[in-house]
């Protein structure tokens, strides 16, 4: 039968039991002298000793861990156990959380990490297949009914055939004074040089230039180079090629010293006066603010041994046509050096 206050097994429901029921290490049997075995157990309630009294040990918590001895309750509360407080831990163990390596969390490294391989791979990507395009694309055909886009046209200058020959007559007008000679060593042909009103001037592309008023359209000057184009493959030695050549001439400098949308009458076609070459002479025609202009030009080009003619021009415009009369005698003052 049950003890009073402990269960049917005996054991009082106190946090403390008494010592003989305290766990302890296990102890050998011991025979007694009459023959009994004394045992590690003690009976219950054997008295210990005359005038002892049990001694009591506290009970072990059923996790296996002693509980916290009671504290004395401040003033005013009621007595009571507290709870036992949460055990530290270890030396030198981190607060919970991922492993962290240099300040940072071992998932923001491995974020980190992840992230550069991935560049480093479209890296290689773009490396490794880059060259595997065409240098160029193939033009795509133009759907049908699709209008190209419209080119900006370029002045067309169109000759008027071949010119019949006729000498350069001198025009009217008053001619300048010559003030000397024009050696021109890049194109290696020589020329009387005008005076007043007329002024050496840099008239590109020609190497050496003379001219009166501004440069703009329409202009008064006089130029001498190199034929402008291409190096012909064969040199014009004959006059049949010179004349061609000058022809070339005269469409070249219709485009470039005159207004645009002129168009060109033939006045003169001879031999060079001075040297084997050929002379032509032409009027351009063309509207200016609305009115009708008219510019007497020239042009001699002159075989000075090389694979291309040298060329001397002059272009002068109504508005100065007393200037006119100086043209004649220009062409036929041009020799090689």
């Amino acid at each position: 039968m049950a003890d009073v206050d402990g269960d049917s097994s005996g054991r009082s429901h106190e946090r403390y039991i008494p010592s003989y029921e305290a766990p302890t290490a296990p102890m050998p049997a011991v025979q007694a002298e009459d023959g009994t075995m004394i045992g590690t157990r003690v009976p219950r309630r054997f008295p210990i000793g005359d005038g002892e009294e049990t001694l009591l040990v506290p009970k072990i918590d059923p996790a296996g861990a002693f509980p916290a001895p009671e504290r004395p309750s401040p003033a005013g509360e009621p007595a009571g156990r507290t709870e036992p407080p949460a055990p530290p831990p270890p030396s030198g163990a981190s607060p919970a959380g991922p492993p962290r390596r240099g300040g940072l969390s071992l998932r923001a490294v491995y974020s980190i990490v992840a992230a550069l391989l991935t560049a480093v791979a479209v890296v290689l990507v773009f490396v490794l297949f880059s060259g595997d395009e065409p240098p160029e694309r193939s033009a795509q055909p133009r759907p049908e009914g699709a209008a190209a886009p419209p080119a900006k046209a370029a002045p067309t200058i169109t000759l008027p055939g071949r010119p019949k020959m006729k000498a350069l007559a001198a025009l009217p007008g008053t001619p300048s004074g010559v003030v000397g000679s024009v050696s021109d060593a890049t194109a290696d042909i020589t020329y009387a040089k005008l005076g007043r009103p007329w002024k050496a001037a840099v008239v590109p592309p020609f190497s050496v230039g003379q001219q009166v008023g501004a440069a703009r359209l329409p202009r008064t000057v006089v130029g001498s180079g190199m034929l402008p184009g291409a190096t012909p493959a064969t040199a014009p030695k004959t006059y049949p090629a010179l004349r061609t050549a000058a022809m070339q001439a005269v469409k070249w400098t219709a485009a470039t010293h005159h207004p645009p949308g002129g168009k060109i009458a033939w006045t003169a076609s001879q031999k060079a006066a001075g040297g084997k070459g050929w002379t032509l002479g032409y009027r351009v025609t063309y509207v200016l603010n609305g009115k009708k202009h008219t510019s007497q030009a020239a042009v001699t080009v002159l075989d000075v041994g090389r694979r291309k003619p040298a060329m001397l021009f002059v272009t002068v415009p109504d508005s100065r046509k007393e200037l006119w009369a100086d043209i004649a005698p220009l062409m036929a003052s041009a020799r090689p050096l």
